[in-house]
């Protein structure tokens, strides 16, 4: 920053050594004026001298401010402008903080604009998604009139394959406001499941599907009912959409001994390629799979991924090409929500 500063004050730097050198040139070339040399070397002197402690106190004073915003903008947030100290001076550094501050009124305003569309987007959405579930709902219960008739019946996977989508859009609407919208509590695993794969059986009996429950099936968990729910619709939607007919989905409970809870979902199909696992849980991501089945939106497991993270249960894929895929839920028991519950016992 010191060579900054010199740089930026050359002009200054001219003007003094221009008037040093006039002086000089004057007291050389004017015979009514007779300096001894020590004296001429002694001037000089005293003018660098006082050029330099000037030059060093005015550095200080007017690079302090700077210094200071420095300290503020490495550590950059969103309330950054809260950070800044006044000015300590009028000029230039008044000016410097009122830039500041207008930037900061213009980014906060563009924020709460972006914010408002944004919650008007997701409002949008949420209200056409509930007016299309008007006419869903009475579609099912047309097809539930009819148990008989075959191509009521056929009508039944992809009535249930537009509610998955519509609910994924719905619950997509809300991921923002999750956090105000949770509740845990103590839950069965098993009737978690149980109550999912119930949802998704025809689409299980339209290809042909075995769903095998295994492990400990009284293990509870604390958790939000329908968000907890709405993840393990995803990793079960996948299972059944990748499998192939007459093959069997298993899922496996079961607990270690620090108390975790796992539940693991087998498929038997294709399996993922393992330059696709580290990116399958990103927002759009269809991977190879995703682009033979052409139906892929790539939002599932992004949504699983991030309802995980607000529920603290952690996801883990393992995959092989031929061997199926593997996805495994883990609730640990040193989550908040678990804390939560044990403070209240």
């Amino acid at each position: 920053m010191v060579i900054d500063y010199l740089v930026y004050k050359k002009s200054w730097l001219g003007l003094l050594a221009t008037l040093l050198l006039l002086t000089n040139t004057l007291i050389l070339i004017d015979a009514g004026i007779r300096v001894e040399s020590l004296s001429m070397i002694y001037l000089n002197g005293l003018f660098l001298t006082v050029c330099i402690i000037f030059f060093v106190w005015r550095y200080k004073k007017e690079t302090a401010y700077y210094k200071s915003l420095l300290t503020v903008f490495n550590d950059l947030s969103d309330d950054w402008f809260q950070s800044i100290p006044p000015p300590n001076q009028s000029f230039p550094d008044h000016y410097l903080y009122k830039i500041f501050q207008s930037i900061d009124e213009q980014e906060q305003n563009k924020r709460r604009e972006d914010h408002f569309s944004q919650q008007m987007g997701h409002n949008d959405l949420a209200s056409w998604v509930h007016e299309m579930k008007t006419p869903l709902t009475a579609m099912k219960i047309t097809i539930d009139a009819y148990p008989s008739n075959e191509l009521a019946q056929r009508l039944q996977t992809n009535w249930l394959k537009l509610h998955i989508l519509l609910d994924q859009q719905l619950y997509m609407s809300r991921l923002a406001t999750l956090d105000a919208d949770l509740l845990p509590e103590k839950l069965e695993v098993d009737a978690l499941l149980k109550e999912e794969i119930r949802q998704l059986a025809t689409w299980c009996m339209e290809k042909n599907l075995a769903v095998e429950l295994s492990g400990n099936t009284k293990i509870t968990v604390y958790t939000d009912k329908k968000w907890c729910g709405f993840v393990m619709r995803q990793l079960l939607t996948n299972a059944i959409k990748y499998s192939p007919a007459n093959g069997t989905i298993v899922i496996h409970i079961h607990s270690d001994d620090n108390d975790s809870v796992f539940v693991n979902v087998t498929d038997q199909g294709p399996g993922i390629q393992a330059h696709d696992l580290p990116r399958i849980f990103d927002r759009g991501f269809t991977g190879e799979n995703g682009r033979i089945q052409h139906n892929a939106t790539g939002m599932g497991l992004y949504l699983a991924r991030e309802i995980s993270k607000k529920l603290h249960i952690q996801l883990h894929v393992t995959s092989a090409i031929g061997d199926g895929t593997s996805v495994s839920m883990s609730f640990t028991r040193t989550n908040s929500f678990e804390q939560i519950r044990r403070s209240m016992l």
